[in-house]
């Protein structure tokens, strides 16, 4: 447990996964103790929480509230459990919520659009499924919405809409203390995933993303937008779910939304010189690797969308294959 500022403690969780091998979750003590996001609710992390909470002289039975970021499962994994101990309120977005309730039912609609298209992909995809059956869906109590105030008695916090990395993310402002908790929003290792995900990859739907809900934001111009939004804050430190604090807010905000403009231009210079390409051939190209996976795949189709969006590439399936062109 570290302390980060008068009330606001941290700690960390493992996590099975590669690249994001810890969560880092924060305990707001006062009045009403809560924490932000909640792990994956396995006996590990369950035991971590009581351990961490004990060495403030607190238990699990004593927290009022979970506030989740968004709706993947290593951040709302933990509710359920943590809810039967101690009658805490589960709190979320309203576009998170559904997917937090309803976790198993998604899992089966995807399972079920599966495709043989990518047969590599699909086996994998299916074991990532097959592990989201074994986490806990959870109700929320309460849903959150842009500009919404939660007050914990000790640290009041504001409620900042920040999709894009999901659709359902939200950012968590505490202003007396100029804090930011940005769940996967802002992270201070690497830079944030946006893009798609398997439902597009493996489902047969991936064209969705260039013809229809036109009158919606691409998921990166979403991004730039939120990170644009959180750049008005006044901010001292930004505390992100995976990695440190960030102790220079205004240059990171900068260094997520330059990424983001190099990997578009980065896609549409390697087209120009292939003129046309298949979708894991392009990312392999841009993430410099022989064969691409699926989180480069689904990185570059946000790049796609956008460059779509402008006019500057079009998009089709050939024998399955995602096909991109240069627009003359």
């Amino acid at each position: 447990m570290e302390k980060i500022a008068d009330n606001i403690f941290a700690f960390r969780l493992g996590l099975p996964f590669p690249m994001t091998p810890e969560l880092t979750v924060y305990y707001l003590d006062g009045e009403t103790p809560a924490i932000i996001d909640s792990g994956l609710g396995d006996p590990q992390a369950m035991g971590d929480v009581a351990k961490h909470l004990s060495r403030m002289k607190k238990t699990t039975g004593d927290l009022s509230f979970i506030i989740n970021t968004h709706e993947h499962v290593e951040h709302f994994g933990g509710n359920r459990k943590i809810k039967a101990l101690s009658g805490a309120r589960v709190l979320a977005s309203e576009a998170a919520a559904p997917f937090i309730e309803n976790l198993h039912d998604h899992t089966r609609e995807l399972r079920d659009k599966l495709t043989r298209s990518h047969v590599r992909m699909a086996e994998m995809i299916q074991m990532f499924l097959d592990f989201h059956m074994t986490i806990d869906e959870s109700p929320v109590d309460q849903t959150l919405k842009d500009g919404d105030l939660i007050d914990l008695g000790a640290v009041t916090l504001q409620v900042i809409a920040t999709p894009g990395h999901a659709d359902g993310h939200i950012c968590l402002y505490d202003a007396g203390r100029k804090v930011l908790f940005t769940g996967d929003h802002v992270i201070s290792t690497g830079s944030t995933f946006v893009g798609y995900g398997w439902r597009e990859l493996a489902t047969g739907s991936i064209m969705d993303i260039f013809e229809k809900d036109r009158d919606r934001l691409p998921n990166i111009s979403a991004y730039m937008a939120s990170i644009k939004k959180i750049q008005t804050l006044d901010l001292a430190l930004i505390l992100p779910a995976h990695g440190p604090p960030v102790t220079d807010p205004y240059v990171k905000l900068e260094q997520e939304i330059a990424h983001k403009k190099e990997r578009i231009d980065l896609c549409l210079d390697i087209m120009k010189k292939k003129r046309e390409a298949v979708l894991d051939d392009l990312a392999a190209t841009v993430y410099e690797e022989k064969q691409s996976n699926w989180l480069q795949q689904g990185a570059v189709l946000g790049y796609l969308e956008v460059l779509s969006r402008a006019g500057e590439i079009s998009a089709h399936l050939e024998d399955d294959n995602l096909c991109i062109r240069v627009m003359d």
